[in-house]
């Protein structure tokens, strides 16, 4: 009986923790103007997103490692505004390798990162960017402001057709940590945010591996959460530290070539 109940709880919790894809959402946000957020990437299957990212070099996606979908189908698309339909801005690539993390976990959530290396090179304008990886590894304050973004279903429960955004603050680890019970553990690779004075903001669902942009810099991934929007309760975002800077770097060092 004990095995049982052991057993039930354990699915719960998988089932409230989720990874932030296969149901796209930006909580409380707004379609943003378009091209605003030219390093977007939308990673998709059967012109659905399932995930976001950014482009970190002309042919490499900076991601979440929850997010190697190793199927035939997905593409990345870049430029995009209305990510599921042809736009003359889109540029379209396949995914030549995954390479996730090798430390991660998906109990712990720890290392929840993932570079992807595309089939060709992408051609920068003012539709496609870079995001340039942070020179400073500092840690983020509770209370800084950061902007979050992806494509999909929102507040109101309709999917939208543009890339939407919203705004949200940095929350400390330790109340973090006591939202979740410490299960998993909110450790110093992540950080935490939330709207702002109770407003009901958060990614979810499908953004999972989106830019965290706070104070204008790159500082996070879009890694997991305890349903979506849910009032004192943060999303959690793996941080980006100078060993993953590091790595990083490391990755696409070695693998440059075609």
């Amino acid at each position: 009986m004990a095995s049982h109940l052991l057993a039930l709880l354990l699915s719960l919790i998988a089932v409230i923790l989720l990874p932030r894809h296969g149901c796209t959402k930006i909580i409380g946000g707004h379609v943003v103007y378009p091209h605003s957020w030219p390093y977007m990437a939308a990673i998709q299957r059967k012109n659905v997103t399932d995930c976001g990212g950014a482009l970190v070099e002309k042919q490499w996606v900076l991601t979440a490692a929850h997010c190697q979908l190793n199927k035939p189908e997905v593409r990345v698309v870049l430029g995009a505004h209305e990510a599921s339909i042809a736009e003359k801005e889109q540029q379209i690539f396949k995914v030549m390798h995954y390479f996730p993390h090798p430390q991660f976990s998906w109990s712990s959530k720890e290392n929840d990162i993932m570079l992807l290396k595309l089939n060709g090179i992408a051609k920068l304008n003012k539709y496609v960017q870079l995001l340039p990886l942070p020179h400073s590894c500092e840690d983020i304050k509770p209370g800084t402001t950061c902007k979050v973004a992806g494509w999909g279903i929102t507040s109101s429960g309709k999917p939208s057709k543009y890339l939407q955004e919203t705004t949200l603050e940095i929350v400390s680890r330790k109340s973090c940590g006591i939202k979740y019970g410490n299960h998993p553990k909110i450790t110093s690779n992540m950080l935490c945010a939330a709207g702002a004075k109770k407003y009901l903001r958060d990614a979810c669902r499908g953004d999972s591996g989106g830019p965290l942009i706070c104070d204008g810099r790159y500082s996070g991934i879009v890694s997991f959460g305890k349903g979506c929007g849910e009032r004192d309760t943060p999303g959690v975002y793996t941080r980006l530290t100078e060993k993953y800077i590091d790595w990083i770097k490391k990755i696409i060092s070695l693998h440059r070539r075609p």
